[in-house]
């Protein structure tokens, strides 16, 4: 019985060390995204960005294609996190609102690079890699649309808003503010203002109006 206790220990740093290759990859190609671009990206500058051989690198994805979904894949957990923590806007949809904007808007300010590239790339890139974006993205997306449509339901959402679209428009706003900040002419004011205003004008443009 004895025996066995260091074979288990072995596993378990094996383990740990596979994780820990894994995130350095995932870190690498996230950084590599960001600089070059989607298409620029190669997996031997991925590998050698995270320390490691390329043939490491296929141990762990076959392809960049696949690099790409675990990296968005990561990127989407803490909004899932977010979702599965406040999962109804039903009660408070203006506080609802900002927490999520704050969240997004923080999420792809972090990844800015990749957030150009993507909408530099989105028509050049391989039908098959487009797919697989679409793949990744949608169930996030239809999520947060059925969380407003809930809210829709319960009276709090206007009945004749077409809530896929108004979400789109919201989060196009965000993105774009991200993108923009600073650009050619100066801002009076701060993008913390900035998100509270798009709230602002998004939540009054789609509650229900007291009668």
């Amino acid at each position: 019985m004895q025996s066995s206790a260091p074979s288990v220990e072995r596993r378990r740093r094996a383990v740990s060390s596979v994780d820990l290759t894994r995130e350095r990859l995932l870190d690498a190609a996230a950084r590599t995204f960001s600089s070059v671009g989607i298409r620029g990206a190669t997996t031997r500058e991925i590998a050698r960005k995270a320390g490691v051989n390329e043939v490491t690198l296929f141990r762990h994805f076959k392809s960049k294609e696949q690099l790409l979904r675990a990296v968005l894949q990561r990127g989407l957990a803490s909004e899932i996190a977010m979702m599965d923590q406040h999962s109804s806007w039903k009660e408070n949809l203006r506080e609802s609102m900002e927490l999520y904007a704050r969240h997004y808007y923080s999420h792809i300010e972090k990844k800015k690079g990749m957030a150009r590239a993507f909408l530099a790339e989105a028509e050049i890139l391989p039908k098959s890699m487009q797919t697989m974006i679409a793949e990744v993205i949608r169930p996030v997306r239809e999520r947060l649309v059925l969380v407003l449509k809930d809210a829709q339901r319960a009276g709090v959402v206007r009945n004749d808003l077409n809530v896929e679209c108004a979400l789109d428009a919201f989060k196009n706003a965000l993105y774009a503010g991200m993108l923009r900040q600073g650009v050619y002419l100066p801002r009076n004011y701060t993008m913390d203002v900035y998100i509270s205003t798009v709230v602002d004008i998004f939540v009054r443009g789609i509650e229900t109006i007291a009668a």
